[in-house]
């Protein structure tokens, strides 16, 4: 006859699950390296037309119409200037709806010195505007990240 001890196996533990399904932390540090690296990136090349770009005088000669299911139709001004007596064209990379100028606006481009056809529009919203978003939201990741890895402790 057995015992009430011995009526039982005594319980296995269980492997903690940690140490194998870590897969999630890879993925979320990706994400903040990823996000802050093209903030960066953005950044940089934003500051590189500030500092060695030349401001052109531009005139908005077209608004390309830009169709999504999620936001609908938007606009995006098409600038022609000329650099060296060449003319050339630039689609800013900003849509809006409204459109943020009509035909015929003017407005002030900086562009390459070394490569007239590469041009930003000069304004915050053009130059600055993803790495403001980018880096800090990269951070503010890399933070959740760093603390979700010593909460976990996945090298258990």
């Amino acid at each position: 006859m057995q015992t009430a001890d011995e009526a039982f196996e005594p319980k296995k533990r269980k492997k903690s699950n940690s140490g194998g399904n870590w897969w999630w932390l890879i993925m979320l540090h990706s994400t903040w390296v990823i996000l802050f690296g093209l903030g960066a990136w953005y950044g940089f090349t934003s500051w590189r037309f500030v500092s060695a770009g030349s401001e052109v005088p531009a005139t908005v000669i077209a608004l390309t119409e830009n169709y999504s299911s999620d936001s609908g139709t938007t606009y995006s001004p098409v600038f022609e200037y000329r650099v060296n007596g060449q003319t050339y064209t630039y689609e800013s990379v900003n849509t809006s709806d409204p459109p943020s100028h009509q035909v015929g606006d003017r407005a002030t481009l900086l562009v390459d010195p070394s490569n007239p056809k590469r041009a930003r529009e000069n304004t915050f919203w053009e130059l600055w505007l993803l790495p403001v978003i980018m880096c800090p939201v990269s951070l503010l990741v890399a933070v959740i990240a760093i603390v979700l890895t010593f909460v976990t402790k996945p090298w258990k």
